[in-house]
């Protein structure tokens, strides 16, 4: 029985008729979840680019609006969730207008602290226009499959305000 055992053993180590297929079975799944992976952070990437485009828009348009401000504040929202002013096909699927959070402050034109010249003025200070959003991103599920929580991107640009 013992030497049947081995005769068996022998042939199976050098008959390697199944070995790809074996080879295939354990590298296929791993090779699956990499490639979903490039996926998701392509979309991922993909949306945070679209959402900065968004917001970066939405600044460079109050920065230089000629109307008040609360003409032009839902305008700028407009614009930045829907590419254009009078669009209604989101940017991004679930990014509402009223997610864009838009603020105006006044900042000093030379940082105290370090005598760096922040913007250049005749005046202690500008006016400067923010343009906030945070946006929860929903994803294809591999994300939450691997056990990450929700993924907000949060995306901020300012500009210095020439218009008003």
């Amino acid at each position: 029985m013992l030497t049947a055992l081995k005769q068996i053993i022998r042939r199976f180590r050098r008959n390697d008729d199944g070995a790809a297929l074996v080879e295939i079975a354990i590298v296929t799944p791993f090779v699956l979840l990499l490639s979903a992976g490039v996926f998701e952070f392509g979309n991922i990437l993909n949306t945070r680019m679209l959402l900065d485009a968004g917001v970066k828009d939405a600044a460079r348009y109050m920065a230089r609006c000629s109307s008040d401000w609360d003409t032009c504040k839902p305008l700028a929202q407009k614009l930045a969730a829907n590419g254009a002013i009078d669009g209604t096909v989101a940017r991004v699927n679930g990014w509402l207008p009223v997610q864009v959070e838009i603020t105006k402050t006044s900042t000093q034109a030379i940082d105290t602290a370090t005598g760096t010249e922040l913007y250049l003025s005749p005046t202690a200070t500008v006016d400067v226009v923010q343009v906030k959003t945070i946006y929860s991103y929903a994803g294809l599920g591999l994300w939450s499959y691997l056990g990450f929580g929700q993924l907000n991107l949060t995306v901020i640009h300012r500009e210095r305000v020439f218009g008003w």
